[in-house]
């Protein structure tokens, strides 16, 4: 990534749009294409997503890596909801999954939904977004209020730059959630606290509403990912990822790159 920051520059811009929503760029080098939002010239460069150009179905980053840790413990006839598009790297590598190896049974549901209608067309156009993958084109926290469908799994990675959508704080979007998700679902949360502050405030909300969380922490990144469910997740585990078929399979070095999975479960 600290590469990509140093290639963010003119020489490597590939396309750029403006709209309502602010300055969408994608830039390419020999090896990546990666998204920008809202560059600020004043402020290090926020890459949203990146994609390797010669094997797209991998998953460059260990923060996306972590979002695929459901894996470790088989689910049949999974439906899955992804709350923003990104450059469409849980699409295309899931899809990659599903159709090219034995660790993924067919996916019954696979949706997402994305508020920016530049985000969906560079998808497309640059980042491979499988053609018959169906994107709602729709705020997140409104297309959850309205959900009436149940999810195994649900991501949640709505940045706009380096912070995230308010509405994560609020009481009523994690209600929704909870509603749509299966009793044995998972949630999966990148986030990016500003603070220690700022992660105990999310923490202590998440936790009227699920009991189980695993926090996930990374030797290079601020992000933290958390996973959510009412079943226990201590089967998530750096020795677990490390011997973990699959995961040597799509993210062989993930276990190096997590300094620490913590847990907090009510008994």
């Amino acid at each position: 990534m600290r590469q990509l920051k140093i290639d963010t520059t003119s020489s490597n811009l590939t396309y750029h749009v403006e709209n309502e929503f602010g300055s969408t760029c994608v830039y390419q080098n020999n090896e990546h294409l990666w998204l920008t939002l809202n560059n600020n010239p004043q402020s290090d460069v926020i890459i949203q997503g990146v994609m390797n150009k010669v094997s797209p179905e991998k998953v460059c980053v260990a923060i996306y890596q972590s979002m695929l840790l459901f894996l470790l413990i088989p689910i049949n006839n999974l439906r899955i909801l992804n709350l923003g598009l990104g450059t469409a790297g849980l699409e295309r590598t899931l899809k990659h999954i599903e159709s090219n190896t034995p660790y993924l049974s067919p996916v019954n549901l696979f949706e997402s939904v994305e508020i920016n209608p530049a985000i969906v067309s560079i998808a497309k156009q640059f980042f491979q977004l499988p053609k018959d993958h169906t994107v709602h084109l729709q705020c997140a926290e409104q297309f959850i209020s309205l959900c009436n469908q149940k999810y195994d799994i649900i991501y949640i990675d709505i940045f706009s730059g380096e912070y995230h959508q308010t509405f994560i704080q609020n009481h009523s979007f994690w209600q929704s959630i909870n509603r749509c998700i299966d009793e044995s679902g998972q949630a999966v949360i990148n986030l990016n606290p500003q603070t220690g502050q700022d992660l105990k405030n999310i923490l202590v909300l998440l936790r009227q509403y699920f009991k189980c969380i695993a926090l996930i922490e990374f030797n290079e990144y601020n992000n933290i990912v958390l996973i959510l469910s009412h079943k226990s997740l201590k089967y998530i585990s750096i020795e677990a990822i490390q011997t973990s078929k699959v995961m040597q399979a799509i993210a062989p070095k993930l276990h190096n790159a997590i300094n620490t999975i913590y847990h907090i479960e009510i008994e």
